[in-house]
């Protein structure tokens, strides 16, 4: 079981070397690394490079697109019989890859896989915190949960499956929510794989991301993907998340905000419990 590891990179100087880095230290080594450089402008480039005979490293260059398209470029250049997705900005815990490379073969029905993850602020250690995570068993649980993040995602070759490629949109969710509605479901793993970076990024501006979230998700209730109920159920999950990052961030006005906004949306639509207590205790 060769396993491919796909890195959409755009401008990620300064983290790049600590993402590779990780790669080079796990404990089952990748059949290959494609890092796909979406149009850097800094030395992206000159960092991949010093990784490129320690990783079989090979570097493809696109005009600045998005994640999206350098994620599915990543795919159709790569080799191996499964991919194995990373953000430039994360960092892989060493057993990474054998708990994946393990998990391809135990469940061989099973097409994509996801873990949890520790979330983690750069010269904070101490506060390294493992995310709640939820095994996806319908598409209500991924929109009540939402647990799955990119650099987590194993996927085998042969499944039909491409992120989203209009950068207006978030990249993931939409292409998510298309194949749950057709019944493919990922399978969870237990053990958490991933030290993701908050606010930095993408989760540095909460604002432009919850944008282009929603229009993904309207998105998909256009194309008939999820229902009203569902959509407005995710409307609900990520006024709590948004609650939630800015609660982390010590602001108690932008808290209050997104926390009073979920209650209101939650009237709207029917939740899991599970979803309720989460947004009742986020004081």
């Amino acid at each position: 079981m060769r396993i491919s590891v796909i890195i959409p990179a755009y401008n990620a100087e300064a983290t790049l070397a600590d993402c590779l880095e990780s790669v080079a230290r796990q404990t089952l080594r990748p059949f290959e690394v494609v890092l796909v450089d979406d149009g850097s402008t800094d030395n992206t480039r000159g960092v991949a490079a010093r990784f490129e005979k320690r990783l079989m490293l090979r570097i493809v260059t696109q005009v600045n697109s998005g994640l999206g398209k350098a994620r599915n470029a990543g795919m159709s250049a790569a080799t191996g019989d499964a991919y194995a997705f990373l953000d430039a900005d994360d960092i892989w815990l060493p057993s990474k890859l054998e708990q994946a490379f393990k998990a391809l073969l135990k469940y061989p029905k099973t097409e994509w896989f996801y873990t949890p993850i520790l979330e983690w602020t750069p010269g904070r250690q101490e506060n390294l915190r493992k995310r709640a995570c939820n095994q996806v068993s319908s598409v209500r649980s991924f929109l009540s949960y939402n647990p799955i993040v990119p650099s987590t995602i194993i996927m085998r070759r042969g499944f039909d499956y491409t992120w989203e490629n209009d950068r207006r949109l978030q990249e993931d969710v939409g292409a998510h929510l298309k194949v749950l509605n057709r019944g493919d479901f990922p399978k969870m793993l237990s053990e958490a794989t991933l030290k993701y970076r908050l606010d930095f990024g993408m989760t540095a501006d909460t604002e432009d991301h919850l944008e282009k979230v929603m229009r993904a998700v309207a998105k998909a209730k256009e194309l008939g993907h999820i229902n009203e109920k569902e959509f407005k159920l995710y409307q609900v999950r990520k006024a709590y998340e948004m609650a939630r990052t800015y609660k982390k961030r010590g602001d108690q006005e932008g808290q209050k905000k997104w926390k009073k906004e979920a209650l209101n949306k939650a009237k709207t639509t029917r939740m899991p419990l599970g979803l309720w207590l989460r947004l009742l205790v986020l004081v």
